[in-house]
This record gives C-alpha cells, structure tokens and sequence, in this order.
C-alpha cells in the first residue's frame, strides 16, 4: 500500500462565514458546532455531436455554481454571534443584527463566504477551501422530537478556491 501525505477525518475542520464580504460592515463569525458542510463544484455542460459519427465531437461547459449546505447545532440564542448570525443577516441584510431580526422588506439578497479550513491527522497538511459569493434562499427551522435542534442553511456560491496553506 502506498503511504499518503496524511489523512483528513471530516470531523476535523473549522467553518468561518465572512458577513458582508468586501464592505464596511465585513465580518467574520465562526460556526460555533458545525454538523455537517457539504460544498459542491457544478457546471453545466453541452456535448456536440454531427452527423455521421455516434461519437461526441466536443464538449464545452458553462454557468459554473456552488451549492453550499451547512448545519450546525449549539447555536447563540441572542443572533449575534457565529452560525445564527448568518440568519439574521438574510432576514433582515440592511440593518445592524440587534435584538430580534425579522424579514426586511426589500430585493437586496445579502451574500456570504465561507471557509473551511482541514487539517491532517498528522497535523503536516492543511488545505483552505473558501466559496465566495454565497447567497441562502431559505432558512429552515426544524424542531424534531427527542433532537437536538440543528441549524440548516442551503446556498450557491459563485466561486471556490482550494489552497495549500501548510505552515513552512
């Protein structure tokens, strides 16, 4: 078997969503418990085929996005810091989060980064995957029966870098 540069166990990350990227108000707050994160890299593609041939010719592939999904549990009631915050900001994105936020009337649709930070289990290794431009379209509440209450928000970001950010 051949060894590896190290191994990731997803129980081993940190999630840090940037509020208001690239303005004044920017902020970052981490996920206090994340259960789960899940980012995927889609396109959409076009095949070409001619005729004469039942093989492709070509392919091309265009209108890149990135679903985002993030839960979390162990949240601060109050909305003011880590991951409840993400939720005050989509409902009500032009004020200052203070209180109880609710849903602000207007078309402005806030958006976030996230980042994620793995480390290896020999600590040698660590990649930074940051998804910019995240906007969440709904923000559910589930209250399960002999559960802990788990925060799910569900996005499409615009763009994702994975970077090698190993200490020397």
């Amino acid at each position: 078997m051949t060894e590896t540069e190290g191994k990731f166990f997803a129980n081993a990350a940190e999630l840090v969503i940037v509020i208001d990227p690239d303005t004044v108000n920017e902020r970052e707050e981490t996920i206090g418990v994340a259960k789960g994160c899940e980012v995927t890299i889609e396109f959409e593609h076009v095949e070409l085929y001619g005729m004469g041939s039942i093989e492709r010719q070509g392919v091309s592939k265009h209108t890149a996005k990135v679903p985002v999904t993030i839960s979390a549990a162990k949240f601060d009631p109050e909305l003011v810091d880590g991951f409840a915050s993400a939720y005050g900001v989509v409902l009500d994105p032009l004020d200052e989060i203070v209180g109880s936020p609710s849903i602000d009337d207007t078309t402005f649709v806030p958006r976030m980064n996230l980042v994620g930070t793995f480390t290896s289990d020999d600590g040698d290794f660590v990649l930074e995957l940051e998804v910019e431009d995240i906007y969440f379209e709904s923000l559910p509440f589930a209250f399960t029966e002999n559960e802990y209450v788990v925060f799910e928000l569900s996005g499409v970001g615009e763009k994702v870098t994975i970077t090698d950010v190993t200490p020397s």
